[in-house]
């Protein structure tokens, strides 16, 4: 009696507080939950000492602490945009649909050149910075997923296996067993220290920075405030309470193009102070050097971020460490996906109808990769050729089937390109034919 009161209230409170979350409470499991707030703290470093050791509790270990912690660390801009360029990588790479005997398969265009599959994608690929991502398949509408919901990461349990109704509960529902195992993907990560069965995201490396980062700008904040901006100063010989107030005023709105009419005894003074000396070049070092280890935990390299611009590897060249830092964060974060794709979703569709071919795989383009391979085929083959030009000068030639064999290029003697005849002996051709 008791449960079915429960199950009624929380039903009652679902339908008030989330009227606009899609699907069903089998197809998502936030349709489970009732409305709450989540409630945004103060970070500082005893506050991520706290998330980890209530996330390693022997008995009944919780992430909340640890997820109310990310959102926050990820508002800052700079690891907002490590972030992103991070998944670029992935979201940005070319795919192909392959059959049983590795060709690739036409027609399968609606379903995985779509909105719903790059947000699926994004989705699993937050898993590598959370630690873990659930993701609701929601209904399915004329053949596609088109409302995708991302499960509230502080109300699961990546140690339970299990969505909670209200965070810090001791039980909820199974999301790898029937009804919800075939609407959700769950998406983790490797355990950190084996004291978890899944790990903590690189944010939990990147929070602690982002912790520092952020007191920095305000101390800077606070520095500039003291020492940069001029101090005003108003001496008058005023004694009327409200011709002393105009004057106040006139100096609290200094800013933006600010004026006062004084009287000839009136005077006003900027103060400018240069106690500040090179004190700020110690927030912009420490800024600086917050924001290179941050790039060096999510991209691979400390100046990933702000020395290479455009695509990868545009300006910096393939043989650089920057290059072949996020070359091997693209190939780890996209191989993370395929297994994704062709572990879980690919039989979770076929399971709720859709129609796929038995044996297809899920593979990202190595477009990269292949035009390397070309362009060293390319060099290898213009040495050669040198090699052979010199050989001909010198009286000798190379077989024609090593060279094919070598470069992969095939090559056949041209009938129109007769070779020339030297000018004496043309000379030579022609007096003999005058005498004969």
């Amino acid at each position: 009696m008791a449960d079915n009161i429960f199950k009624r209230i929380s039903n009652a409170l679902t339908s008030i507080g989330n009227t606009d979350v899609k699907g069903t409470p089998v197809s998502n499991l936030n349709r489970s939950m009732p409305p709450a707030q989540l409630q945004r703290l103060r970070q500082d470093v005893g506050m991520w000492r706290a998330s980890i050791s209530e996330a390693e509790q022997a008995y009944y270990p919780h992430r909340v602490k640890m997820q109310q912690m990310y959102v926050d660390t990820v508002i800052n801009s700079h690891v907002a945009s490590a972030m992103e360029r991070r998944k670029d990588l992935t979201l940005l790479r070319d795919y192909e649909v392959l059959d049983a005997q590795g060709n690739e398969i036409e027609g399968l265009e609606d379903i995985f050149d779509s909105q719903w599959f790059d947000q699926l994608v994004s989705y699993s690929l937050d898993a590598i910075f959370y630690g873990y991502s659930l993701i609701g398949l929601n209904d399915i509408d004329n053949g596609q997923f088109k409302d995708l919901s991302l499960i509230k990461r502080w109300q699961i349990s990546p140690d339970r296996l299990e969505v909670t109704r209200f965070i810090y509960s001791q039980n909820g529902a199974k999301f790898l067993e029937e009804p919800y195992k075939d609407w959700h993907i769950w998406c983790t990560t490797p355990s950190d220290n084996g004291q978890s069965q899944c790990g903590y995201g690189l944010l939990y490396k990147v929070a602690l920075l982002e912790i520092f980062l952020r007191n920095t700008l305000a101390y800077n904040g606070d520095f500039v405030e003291l020492y940069s901006q001029p101090y005003r100063i108003g001496t008058t010989t005023k004694t009327n309470e409200d011709e002393r107030a105009q004057l106040e005023r006139a100096l609290q709105n200094m800013g933006s193009s600010g004026y006062a009419v004084i009287d000839p005894q009136d005077e006003i003074k900027f103060l400018e102070t240069a106690l500040g000396g090179t004190g700020w070049k110690g927030y912009e070092n420490l800024e600086q050097r917050c924001q290179k280890a941050i790039s060096k935990l999510i991209l691979g390299h400390a100046d990933a971020l702000d020395s290479t611009a455009g695509k990868l590897g545009a300006t910096q060249g393939e043989d650089t460490p920057i290059y072949q830092a996020m070359e091997d964060k693209q190939t780890k974060d996209g191989r993370y996906i395929e297994n994704i794709i062709n572990g879980q979703l690919i039989p979770k569709m076929r399971n709720l109808g859709f129609k796929l071919p038995e044996g297809i795989v899920f593979k990202f383009s190595n477009n990269a990769e292949t035009e390397e391979v070309k362009l060293k085929q390319v060099d290898y083959a213009t040495k050669l050729s040198a090699v052979a030009v010199n050989l001909k000068n010198a009286g000798l030639g190379i077989d024609e089937q090593f060279f094919t064999e070598e470069t992969g290029i095939p090559v056949y003697v041209n009938p129109t390109a007769m070779p020339s005849v030297p000018f004496s002996n043309k000379v030579k051709n022609k007096l003999n034919d005058l005498y004969n």
